[in-house]
């Protein structure tokens, strides 16, 4: 029987890094907040370590800074460390300088909590979009071999539904090249449909996430990509008001999040994103220039 695999990646930040709250939280007011991204976390290492699972954590450098020791008990449980920006910034609002700046102070952060630095990178809310590709090359530029960053969906903040939608490497068909790993999703009725993390994964049922998830395995041959926040597995509850809609799209699901994770994780060939990107880097199509790339 053909394994069906999956990789679960999880987004290192506080609640209010979240874009849904970038308008009622000033960045000037992070630091004088209450940090609670370890209790999220050690849930999820519990979660990991009981289902045998190897995970990829993209780590905020900005909680690199203040929570080493945090970063430091991920990495030591076995896991794989990436790089998730420094500040969370929407990519597309910056300017190429101001991206570069964030990276290197991100990895920096990163590398300075765990020893060696992150080869992977995800933007804050998979905001490297059709207008803002070429964050692409200068991640390649800077020495990352693997980008997590792209979704091909609909969305009022980010992807592009027109997008690439499998592997594919940026740079010259060599060792250097980066290797840009879009996020699966199902195909179905001539669109691109989000299921595996985030406020999809919270609010849909089940059945249906495991059905999506075997269609994309067994139909599409591709893997489940999951993705998570630590503050998605806390009880805690900012209290900012959204209206009804974006507090459900922020805080909807988080109560029984532990268990249906683990439930639809239970029987899946668990990889993380280097183990998936070692096992496609040498088939990926080779894309000279960011122009080239469908948008």
């Amino acid at each position: 029987m053909k394994q069906r695999r999956a990789v679960l990646t999880l987004d290192v930040e506080e609640w209010f890094h979240a874009h849904n709250y970038l308008s009622q939280v000033s960045p000037a007011s992070w630091d004088s907040r209450p940090r609670r991204a370890d209790q999220g976390v050690e849930r999820l290492l519990r979660l990991c370590e009981a289902e045998g699972i190897r995970a990829t954590w993209f780590v905020l450098g900005w909680t690199a800074e203040r929570d080493p020791g945090l970063v430091r008990e991920i990495a030591s449980a076995g896991h794989e460390i990436g790089c998730h920006t420094y500040a969370h910034p929407v990519t597309y609002d910056l300017s190429p300088a101001e991206f570069r700046d964030d990276l290197r102070r991100g990895r920096e952060a990163v590398a300075a909590a765990v020893g060696r630095p992150p080869q992977s990178y995800r933007a804050a809310s998979f905001t490297i979009v059709a207008r803002s590709y070429w964050a692409l090359e200068i991640l390649r530029e800077e020495g990352f071999r693997i980008d997590s960053s792209l979704f091909p969906v609909s969305h009022s903040r980010y992807g592009n539904p027109r997008g690439p939608r499998h592997p594919f490497r940026l740079g010259w068909g060599e060792e250097d090249d980066l290797l840009v790993l879009p996020m699966p999703t199902l195909r179905a009725f001539g669109k691109n449909w989000p299921f595996a993390g985030g406020a999809y994964f919270r609010l849909l049922p089940l059945p249906v996430i495991r059905a999506a998830a075997r269609w994309v395995q067994d139909v599409q041959h591709d893997p489940v990509v999951y993705y998570f926040h630590p503050w998605e597995l806390d009880s805690f509850r900012p209290e900012v008001d959204l209206g009804r809609w974006q507090n459900l799209r922020s805080q909807g699901g988080k109560r029984d999040l532990y268990e249906k994770l683990r439930r639809a994780l239970r029987g899946q060939h668990s990889q993380t994103i280097g183990e998936w990107a070692q096992r496609v880097r040498a088939e990926a199509p080779v894309v000279k220039s960011i122009e080239d790339i469908p948008s």
